[in-house]
């Protein structure tokens, strides 16, 4: 197989595939480069990944105890975005 080369900087690019798409990506510049149609199932999967989730029909009541601190009020971490999974 013939080796890829990097259109913007002529450096030599590695090819690899996450969660089914593939990327080149030029070892020198970092440049991302995708093969026709990969952009169009990036966004589509960026859009699934963040499609609200089906919310449950009740609402649990929450059990109090006599605890100093109350773990409702904690704040939620920030979900991942996908592309950020995709480049890690």
């Amino acid at each position: 197989m013939e080796s890829l080369v990097c259109p913007k900087c002529r450096g030599g690019m590695r090819t690899y595939e996450r969660s089914g798409i593939t990327v080149d990506q030029c070892g020198e510049c970092r440049g991302i480069f995708l093969d026709r149609g990969e952009l169009e199932r990036l966004v589509d999967a960026e859009a699934r990944f963040n499609a609200p989730q089906q919310q449950p029909r009740y609402e649990e009541k929450k059990k109090y105890d006599d605890r100093r601190y109350d773990n409702q009020y904690q704040h939620k971490k920030k979900k991942k975005s996908f592309l950020e999974d995709l480049f890690d």
